[in-house]
Formats: C-alpha cells, structure tokens, sequence
C-alpha cells in the first residue's frame, strides 16, 4: 500500500491548485497513489490530517498550504499553531512520513519565487523519507 494523504489549504486557490498538480504527478512518477483532503486554513490542517489518517492507512502525509504576512500578529499565531501541530502529529504517528510545505512568505512576489522548487523539493523528501523509514 503506497497511499499518500495531500492536507492543503483552501486558501489562495490558484497557488494551491498548482502546489496540489505538482506534488500529485510527482507522487504518481514514483508509483503512490494519492488522496486530497481540503482545510479552511493551516491552522486547521493537522487536525483534519489526523481525522483521516484514524480512518484509512497512509504511508506517508504532505502539508501543502500558503500564509502571506499582513499587518497583525494573525501571522505568527497561524505558522506556530499549525507548525507546533503538524509536529506534534508527526511524534504522534512516527511510522507515517510527514513533509511541513506550508509556505510563510511576506507577500505575493515571495510566493512566486518560492512556490514551484519549494514544493518539487519537499514532494521528494517525503518521498525519501518513506523509504529512509521503510529500510
């Protein structure tokens, strides 16, 4: 069973949909098959992963969301809660691979650098992650 649950955010759904595309055929090249689950926000993200790891069985969990810095403490409060609970999650299910791409990025420009390598790169480390913990 090579199953692999993608967590992604609801949030700026043009740069989700093309985090989601680019993750999924790069997960389907290596031979997984994968299920999307959609969270209103990041925050939200770990929770909702959980629920549907309890309910099927998952190799492996990629977080794919985006949070753009504003001009209240929203920002901080939203990357530590939900990077404190994907952790957290991760300790709890250590046989289950988990790769953090929630990208925390000051604004639009920063996003669009970041979005394509950051999320090619952290597909392929839980890929590496899944074999490093099946060997």
């Amino acid at each position: 069973m090579n199953k692999i649950l993608i967590a992604h955010t609801s949030w700026y759904k043009e740069y989700i949909d093309q985090m989601v595309k680019e993750s999924s055929d790069i997960l389907t090249k290596a031979n997984f098959s994968t299920n999307l689950t959609c969270a209103p926000g990041a925050i939200e993200l770990p929770a909702l992963a959980k629920n549907k790891i309890l309910k099927d069985k998952y190799i492996g969990v990629l977080f794919l969301g985006i949070v753009i810095r504003g001009e209240t403490s929203h920002y901080e409060l939203v990357t530590n809660e939900a990077f404190r609970s994907i952790g957290n999650l991760s300790m709890d299910f250590n046989d289950i691979s988990f790769i953090n791409n929630v990208l925390c990025v000051e604004n639009e420009s920063q996003l669009k650098e970041r979005i394509q390598k950051n999320t090619e790169n952290n597909t392929k480390a839980l890929i590496d992650l899944i074999y490093e913990k099946s060997s």
